[in-house]
């Protein structure tokens, strides 16, 4: 986990480390509404990191780390849908649009454009959301849909009742400065 941190402090360009920020506390679901049975995750091991200076925000969530209501769920989503062993990642990298004073607590919309790579396939995204500077602390929300068949998740016909075309993400994190 270490080298990937200091992989991807360099890979934002940083030259101080006072402007960077990683993920303590953070909550990543996603659910699946289909006709059969509702299907929800939740991951709470991400570290995303993000840098106030050049407000690049990168985040990498461990499939395997997404826990399920059941055991089954867990073992066929890492299985026969994201094939973790293959593809253990989703990745998110993009870059804060608005100026952001993150030296003065309030709230703020943003849209954060960069690229989703889930599933091997990379596709450029815009990201709403909203980020709270609280204390020193910056806290980042959104709600984004992701289709699956944009990434070449394939769904076995049998399961299509069971399994949405559309999966609801929420993202929920609590940064506080890199020390």
């Amino acid at each position: 986990m270490k080298k990937v941190l200091v992989v991807t402090l360099l890979g934002l360009g940083l030259t101080g480390f006072s402007q960077v920020y990683i993920g303590k506390k953070s909550k990543i679901t996603f659910f699946s509404e289909a006709k059969m049975e509702n299907i929800d995750a939740t991951n709470t091991v991400a570290q995303p990191v993000f840098s106030a200076a050049n407000g690049v925000f990168v985040a990498q969530v461990q499939h395997s780390a997404f826990v399920f209501k059941s055991p089954l769920m867990q073992e066929h989503y890492n299985e026969n849908y994201m094939e973790s062993e293959k593809f253990p990642f989703a990745t998110f990298k993009g870059k804060v649009k608005e100026t952001v004073d993150y030296t003065k607590d309030g709230v703020y919309n943003v849209n954060v454009e960069g690229t989703l790579d889930i599933h091997g396939v990379s596709l450029p995204r815009t990201i709403s959301g909203t980020i709270t500077v609280k204390s020193g602390t910056i806290i980042l929300d959104s709600k984004f849909d992701v289709k699956v068949s944009e990434h070449n998740i394939k769904v076995p016909t049998l399961y299509v009742e069971k399994i949405a075309e559309i999966i609801k993400v929420t993202f929920h994190t609590e940064m506080e400065p890199k020390k």
